[in-house]
């Protein structure tokens, strides 16, 4: 039984003094008011209604569910009214969690300058190293780089990270510089924890592909461990472009297979339904464009229906 519906007809019988008229302005037969009344009746156990020749009235009983069932139908209202306002304005409250490595470059900068931007939006940005499950932890928004985690969500690939390999001077001084992919199975790979790996890293180089044996030495679970590693001489690793030109630039490490192209990482947004992009929820992905569009060395992937609406 549809009650909502049922009492809306009920006070559009009070509103138009009869029960034809009624079903004329709700765009139904007469007997279905008929019987929709009929139905409320024996739901309440009462009459609601008394009928005369002149049309219909509310009994006592009629009167009391009259001004509680308007000030249902207006609470129901002003919720609708609010759940198409979340759609179309930007507001409220978001959760999203960013790797490291995205909070700290220019997307992180671009998320900042929503605070001013949209000041009815509470944007709470939780940047974690881990793999989270937007789902079950009520995550609006997630970016992710390699790898997703559960992937329980709607999953959509918006990017990639030209990468490098790098090692620190004094590691290449001790082992040596390849000029070969060939030669890398003889050097020390550093894995990042939540980044699987099958063994080998896809390269080119003239046009030809190739893959590069990892021989992993070391396995951390943090950004700012990979990099202490690296810089510490104890193997190379696979990073971003973005991410290690200033150690490059500053001396700290060294750009390994300089002819070769390596394999890109790719970036994903992940969030847990279709229904989530709301338009907060587009404000914050066209931040996100903004900033992968200013990391440079980055190929952008667009999505019309993750275009914020104009």
């Amino acid at each position: 039984m549809d009650r909502l519906g049922y009492l809306e007809s009920f006070l559009e019988v009070l509103d138009q003094g009869s029960l034809s008229a009624a079903a004329r302005a709700r765009n139904v037969s007469q007997p279905a008011i008929s019987q929709q009344m009929a139905a409320l009746e024996a739901d309440f156990g009462t009459p609601l209604l008394q009928r005369t020749t002149s049309g219909a009235m509310a009994t006592r009983a009629g009167s009391i569910v009259a001004r509680h069932a308007s000030d249902m139908v207006a609470t129901h209202q002003r919720m609708r009214a609010d759940i198409s306002t979340l759609a179309t304005t930007a507001g409220g409250e978001l959760r999203i969690s960013i790797s490291k490595v995205m909070g700290e470059n220019p997307i992180g900068d671009a998320l900042q300058e929503l605070h001013a931007a949209y000041p009815d939006m509470k944007l709470t940005v939780k940047v974690e190293d881990r793999l989270v499950d937007v789902v079950r932890e009520g995550y609006d928004l997630a970016l992710r780089t390699g790898d997703i985690g559960p992937a329980d969500a709607i999953v959509r690939k918006i990017g990639q990270f030209e990468t490098v390999l790098v090692a620190a001077p004094s590691y290449l001084d001790r082992f040596g510089r390849p000029e070969h992919h060939s030669e890398m199975g003889q050097h020390a790979f550093i894995q990042y924890a939540d980044h699987r790996v099958y063994g080998f890293h896809t390269v080119r180089k003239n046009g030809l592909e190739a893959e590069i044996e990892l021989v992993t030495k070391l396995i951390v679970d943090t950004p700012s461990h990979l990099m202490n590693a690296l810089v510490d001489g104890l193997g190379y690793a696979r990073l971003p472009r973005v991410l290690a030109n200033d150690f490059v630039e500053n001396g700290s490490l060294e750009t390994m297979l300089m002819d070769y192209t390596i394999e890109p990482k790719d970036i994903f947004l992940v969030y847990p339904h279709r229904h989530a992009i709301t338009e907060s929820a587009r404000v914050v992905v066209d931040a996100i464009y903004r900033g992968l569009n200013n990391c440079g060395s980055t190929h952008i992937i667009q999505h019309q229906d993750l275009n914020p609406m104009r």
